[in-house]
């Protein structure tokens, strides 16, 4: 009888378990032994399933076995008697697991022995979802074969693993098998929502907002609440007006808790909220659960952001929401709370929408999902790379999480890459080999593009910003933060940048590697003829430009044109006659007036309380048009600018041509 020593693990079996082996079979009997030679056996039972008796053993794994398969809880080895193959031979695992601390058992993977013959091909076949469990098949006859093989056991867990690329799967995970790295999160939002908190959560494309979702309700469920998932990309959702939207919601809690609830007609715009209240109270009444309704993809019913255009033009947002918080607010503490997830904080972040108060603006700090530490890129890329038969030099966790900024997507993905470069496994990834794959991923991976787009659909400048970080336009970076922090605490949310001391740099070195071979900024003149180009250009634009909207403001700030056009002679020092006789609007014409950019820019100075609203920040205002003006004629001058210097030009003429431009729209 072999015993545990020591905490090391010994084959053998232990007494308990040899008790409980008593309704096995002999032919069960001699294939638990034959286990037991290679793994420790901790207990054993049987499992009813749908009028069908299952035996089963949990077995731990020697040193040995969980140094080649990264396995360190125990498995569990379901034993199927049935000579066909039933599909609820796979439910039985659920079953047997069900109250065992997920900490003492193997999630991944289990083992099933059946009486089928061909139960290995079946298995094939059956569980073609990538998300599913790794089940080892065996076959009984395959035992009775192979009593003398000392490699039975072993081979056939590494053919199963091999089969599979664990790391390719790009949906939110439903099941806990393959989440890493984000229990943090989870417990933050469940913890939350038992003090009586509203929660939201941000973060770029495939962070796993969605997977910590599906998480927080396999959690809180079993935690006496109820976790309701309301995509908000659902068209049944999303096409319905705010009182129909609202009843969508208490229908999702109904169904979930099988209660009965009102119709749909009885949501008017007149009684929404009053029903929406009721129905919630009702269900906490008789369930004696608090409810937690998590909105997921909110970009799709947020003012400005949404396809739909009630929710995008209209005011639905502001009934929505102003029903769900006056709930929260009169409701007694334990009814409800929400969570607000998506990519996009503006539904928080904005304090009007259309002149009407935001009734979430500020409820919450938004939280952005972070990138995974080292240890949680180790514990995700070695557990499933052991699973295949890759095992990974312990200095490549540290690169991986640097390369790609912890983003858990983007590492399972180039991971992926090297689970298809090496068939043949085993196999160990080297310094070298990771290198290899990883350009070879730079190079060829769309999904940077697919990350970014989001950032460039809601926040334009942020992703400029990021453009010229990339490619060195460290200057107008820093303009654009030093305008708005705001805008450089969505990209260091979002993951994208670091900032130390001041100083800026990028978190995920490929995604600067991809913007600096895609960026057109990166294409800058080379010749004086072409540097002088781009800024007379960009200069003509932007005074062309300008004039018209000093013309337009003033006129609205001054309340009639005779007014304009006196403050206009007067500040831009016009004391020729013919200025008196031409009209307003010749005054702004290049060709017959003798304002030039001095004069627009002292103009707007003076009456910089009707222009703050595009420039924002009257000092930087002054020094970018002093740049372009004055410090940025080398056009004139014959004068070859250094490529710093074009670069404080460009980020000057951008800054001052992104005011002009939110003015326009």
């Amino acid at each position: 009888m072999a015993t545990l020593l020591n905490e090391h693990v010994v084959p053998g079996i232990h007494q308990s378990a040899e008790n409980q082996l008593t309704e096995f079979t002999k032919s069960e009997k001699e294939i638990v032994n034959q286990w037991a030679g290679e793994w420790y056996i901790t207990r054993a039972g049987e499992e009813v399933v749908s009028g069908s008796k299952y035996q089963y053993i949990f077995a731990k794994p020697t040193e040995s076995y969980e140094e080649a398969l990264g396995i360190s809880r125990e498995l569990v080895i379901v034993l199927s008697p049935y000579p066909n193959f039933e599909a609820r031979s796979l439910e039985a695992y659920d079953a047997i697991c069900e109250g065992v601390q997920d900490a003492r058992v193997e999630r991944t993977c289990y083992v099933l022995i059946s009486k089928y013959p061909h139960i290995k091909e079946q298995i094939s076949t059956f569980l073609s979802n990538q998300e599913s469990q790794v089940v080892i098949p065996f076959s009984f006859e395959e035992f009775k074969q192979n009593k003398s093989n000392p490699y039975f056991i072993r081979n056939r867990f590494r053919e199963s693993f091999k089969s599979r690329d664990l790391f390719d799967y790009s949906d939110p995970l439903k099941k806990d098998f393959y989440f890493f790295g984000r229990n943090e999160i989870v417990l933050d939002i469940i913890d939350k929502h038992k003090e009586n908190l509203n929660t939201g959560l941000f973060g770029l494309r495939k962070t796993g907002k969605t997977s910590i979702i599906y998480d927080v309700i396999r959690k809180i469920d079993r935690d006496e609440s109820i976790g309701v998932f309301v995509d908000c990309q659902n068209t049944s959702f999303n096409m319905r007006r705010w009182n129909k939207a609202l009843y969508f919601v208490v229908d999702q809690v109904n169904k979930k808790v099988n209660m009965e609830g009102p119709m749909e007609t009885e949501f008017s715009e007149a009684n929404a909220g009053t029903l929406f209240i009721d129905q919630l109270t009702k269900i906490h009444n008789v369930t004696g659960k608090s409810i937690l309704l998590l909105f997921d993809e909110i970009e799709n019913i947020t003012f400005g952001k949404s396809a739909v255009t009630h929710w995008k033009e209209g005011l639905d947002f502001v009934y929505f929401w102003q029903t769900i918080r006056s709930a929260y607010q009169n409701s007694p503490n334990g009814v409800f709370t929400f969570c607000i997830l998506g990519t996009n904080a503006k539904c928080v972040e904005e304090p009007l929408i259309q002149g009407a108060d935001n009734p979430i603006f500020n409820i919450f700090q938004p939280k952005y999902i972070p990138g995974f530490t080292v240890g949680q890129t180790r514990e995700m890329v070695r557990k499933l790379g052991r699973l295949m038969g890759i095992k990974f030099d312990e200095t490549i966790y540290a690169k991986l999480t640097e390369d790609y900024g912890g983003h858990p997507f983007l590492v399972r993905r180039v991971c992926s890459m090297i689970a298809q470069s090496y068939p043949d496994r085993p196999v160990t990834i080297d310094r070298i080999k990771y290198q290899t794959i990883r350009d070879k991923f730079n190079r060829e991976s769309d999904y940077f593009k697919m990350l970014l787009e989001v950032l460039k659909q809601f926040y334009d400048i942020e992703y400029e910003m990021l453009e010229n970080l990339a490619i060195g336009n460290v200057d107008d970076f820093k303009m654009f933060a030093q305008a708005d922090y705001a805008f450089v605490k969505h990209l260091i949310g979002y993951g994208l940048i670091r900032e130390v001391d001041g100083e800026y740099d990028f978190q995920i070195d490929a995604i600067k590697l991809y913007l600096q071979r895609i960026t057109d900024k990166a294409l800058t003149p080379v010749s004086p003829t072409e540097k002088w180009k781009e800024i007379c250009s960009a200069r003509g634009n932007l005074e062309q430009r300008m004039r018209v909207m000093v013309r337009k403001v003033l006129r609205i700030a001054l309340k009639n044109e005779a007014a304009a056009k006196e403050e206009v002679i007067r500040k831009a020092s016009l004391t020729k006659a013919k200025y008196r006789t031409m009209s307003y609007a010749d005054l702004f014409d290049s060709r017959v007036s003798e304002i030039y950019l001095k004069n627009l820019k002292d103009l707007i100075n003076a009456h910089w309380d009707y222009f703050s609203d595009y420039f924002e920040n009257q000092e930087y205002f002054i020094r970018a048009m002093d740049v372009i003006n004055h410090e940025g004629r080398f056009d004139a001058h014959a004068t070859v600018p250094t490529a710093d210097e074009m670069e404080i030009i460009r980020g000057s003429i951008n800054y001052i041509l992104r005011g002009i431009t939110k003015y326009e729209e």
